[in-house]
């Protein structure tokens, strides 16, 4: 195996040139202080000036640091810092990568003090979430180790969000089936494209592309989304006049298109029990999808639940479990599992 002999030019810390060139030398079997230090001068570059008579590696670290390249070194690593960012995998980033290059310019630019660390990681997250989770923690950090165990503790936390476009399936709990369609029609009632439970493992037919009416980067709880089918384009809906009755119960049908009633594909995302108070969506929760809508006939406003049942139906010698909705009470029918998948 071969090494590399180190070079200083004062573009590293000294005190990593030094120790990279004590394990330089104990490869070339040069033990003795004096020796490496010796030899650890004649590989600094010539431009960089500094008093001969040091015997120690600690008297040869002192010595670099008084150079004015150390200084421009060490500034310049603060700087980094200040533009450093912090970007999750599932937007290119990589966090191993992100933690040793803050670790190592926080090294290089010597901020040890745990204030500035705590403010420096800070500066680089990357929305609120990050940042109100960090503050929460912030006055129980007392050294890098604690601050690098709560930044993992809120990305884990924050890895299981489900964010404003995401990839998801909808597992019925009560069937342990997936919500799906594909691109075929009812036979009955609107005639449009199928809305059914499927498999109960994901296929193609079953990945959804949730989405918020407003821009908000994580879906929370009681806003306005979309349920728009991956393999189709088509959108989650009940049909228009309420009056196109589910194959199988005769419930309200529902179904995936294009409508132009606005009101037939948004669906109000609600927690399944009253004890559970999150504010954001998160993967494995359970929830219900309520669609509301204001009833011209009697003038009033009327919400109806998504649900689903054992019940099937059959439609070119396919037997598919009903999927509908209904004002009536909620029961364990009306409980979907949400898994992201990307």
């Amino acid at each position: 195996m071969m090494m590399d002999c180190p070079r200083y030019n004062g573009n590293s810390h000294p005190e990593e040139y030094v120790k990279e060139m004590i394990t330089y030398c104990g490869f070339k079997q040069i033990t003795d202080e004096t020796e490496i230090v010796k030899f650890s001068k004649l590989m600094i570059d010539s431009t960089i000036k500094i008093q001969q008579d040091i015997e120690s590696c600690e008297g040869l670290v002192n010595a670099l640091k008084e150079d004015i390249t150390f200084s421009i070194f060490k500034n310049s690593c603060k700087r980094k810092l200040q533009l450093l960012k912090f970007k999750v995998e599932r937007d290119g980033g990589d966090t191993a990568l992100f933690i040793s290059n803050f670790r190592k310019l926080c090294r290089d630019a010597e901020i040890n003090d745990i204030e500035k660390q705590k403010g420096s990681l800070y500066r680089t997250l990357p929305n609120d979430f990050f940042r109100n989770e960090f503050i929460k923690s912030y006055s129980t950090i007392n050294t890098m180790n604690d601050l690098l165990i709560c930044f993992e503790n809120t990305l884990n936390e924050y890895s299981n969000f489900i964010r404003n476009g995401s990839a998801v399936a909808i597992k019925h709990v009560a069937t342990g089936r997936y919500l799906s369609s594909w691109n075929k029609s009812y036979l009955t009632g609107s005639k449009s494209q199928m809305a059914f439970c499927g498999q109960s493992l994901q296929d193609s037919n079953a990945i959804w592309l949730i989405r918020s009416l407003d821009n908000s980067e994580l879906l929370t709880y009681h806003s306005t989304i979309f349920l728009q089918h991956n393999n189709s384009n088509t959108y989650l809906d009940i049909h228009t006049k309420r009056d196109s009755k589910s194959p199988a119960s005769g419930l309200t049908e529902v179904s995936c298109g294009t409508n132009d009633n606005y009101s037939d594909y948004t669906w109000i995302l609600e927690h399944s029990s009253k004890s559970e108070n999150g504010e954001f969506l998160k993967t494995r929760d359970v929830v219900i999808f309520k669609n509301t809508y204001q009833d011209f006939t009697s003038n009033k406003h009327k919400e109806e639940t998504l649900g689903s049942h054992d019940v099937t139906f059959t439609v070119d010698s396919d037997n598919l479990q009903e999927v509908f909705a209904h004002s009536g009470e909620l029961t364990e029918n009306d409980k979907w599992c949400i898994e992201l998948i990307d």
